[in-house]
């Protein structure tokens, strides 16, 4: 039976919030299969990159043990026993990435979540180049800092209604740098694939919006991406079927921001590398070249949107439109 009285019942504490919160799955499973080798020292890199880029007074990490090997544990651990993971989620199995990563994005109560795979190379800035496209445009419902012009028309489609501009506004080198790290060549990759003038490809013309002398580039994508509390609480509800499926992140996280009533945009610069499953050495130049103090990290206030809650309504015809002006070529 109980005796006395619990100490805390007499104790009034108050509870911090942040405004912002990383959430970070990983699963490696072993270091003997060749492509796993190298990938405890590629979540090495990526923690480090991203504790030391974060304002931890407003931001928190959640990272996600998917059951992995004893080398990537204690690389996830050292991390955690210094202090620098404020929630570490062990999984006694394999649960994918979609499951757990939902199961704590839906818990949250921050007003901004990023969610992020463990291969990423973060550069300090990141998080505030973030924050000022929240600030600047209100329409934007999930914010990429690795970006992705070629995902301008995915699941995009209130786009329609946008003051729109053509233009380019990404380097050659950050192209090259993101194109390098999913494996690609300059010439053969993402961004050499036929954009919006059909006869000029993604990497020579973006679609972007401008507002107040600031510029954003439209597409994002949800390997590296930050999203308001408002399009996270319409993530799909449904259970997470399948360990793993290629593509199943579209129906749960990629369509969110759009059924919501808000746009999918990319910072205009790249902030991050992804390393993917090796650290090479022009990454490791790049963040070293790039270091550079962050400023300030201002988040916007958390308000709602009445030309969100318009187009939310207009989907259906948002995107029909968008496939008319894709088809006839006005888009």
């Amino acid at each position: 039976m109980r005796e006395g009285e619990h100490p805390l019942k007499s104790v009034l504490k108050p509870l911090s919030h942040k405004v912002h919160r990383i959430i970070l799955p990983f699963w490696i499973p072993n270091v003997e299969e060749p492509y796993f080798k190298g990938q405890p020292e590629v979540l090495r890199y990526c923690l480090d990159s991203l504790t030391r880029s974060i304002d931890r007074e407003q931001s928190a990490i959640t990272l996600i043990n998917n059951h992995s090997c004893a080398e990537a544990t204690a690389v996830a651990e050292s991390f955690v026993q210094a202090g620098l993971i404020d929630k570490y989620v062990l999984c006694a199995e394999n649960r994918g990435k979609l499951d757990p990563l939902l199961a704590e994005a839906r818990a949250a109560q921050e007003d901004y979540l990023t969610l992020a795979d463990a291969d990423f190379l973060f550069l300090p800035g990141w998080e505030q180049a973030v924050a000022r496209v929240f600030q600047r445009f209100p329409r934007a419902g999930m914010v990429s800092p690795f970006p992705a012009a070629h995902l301008t028309y995915f699941y995009n489609s209130h786009l329609v209604w946008a003051a729109r501009q053509t233009g380019k506004v990404l380097s050659d080198e950050d192209v090259d740098l993101f194109e390098q790290g999913l494996g690609h060549s300059p010439e053969s990759g993402l961004y050499s694939r036929p954009g919006i003038k059909r006869g000029l490809s993604w990497r020579q013309q973006q679609y972007v919006l401008q507002r107040d002398g600031h510029t954003v580039v439209l597409g994002a994508v949800h390997a590296l991406a930050t999203f308001r509390r408002e399009v996270v609480q319409q993530f799909n509800q449904d259970k997470v079927p399948w360990v793993f499926k290629n593509g199943y992140e579209h129906e749960y996280l990629d369509v969110a921001a759009e059924k919501t009533g808000y746009l999918r945009v990319s910072t205009p610069d790249l902030w991050a590398y992804h390393l993917g499953n090796t650290v090479p050495q022009a990454a490791l130049d790049w963040h070293a070249r790039a270091l550079a103090p962050s400023g300030p990290l201002e988040w916007p206030l958390p308000q709602k949107s009445f030309r969100a809650a318009v187009l939310r309504r207009l989907l259906p015809l948002n995107r029909l439109l968008l496939r008319a002006g894709r088809k006839w070529r006005w888009l």
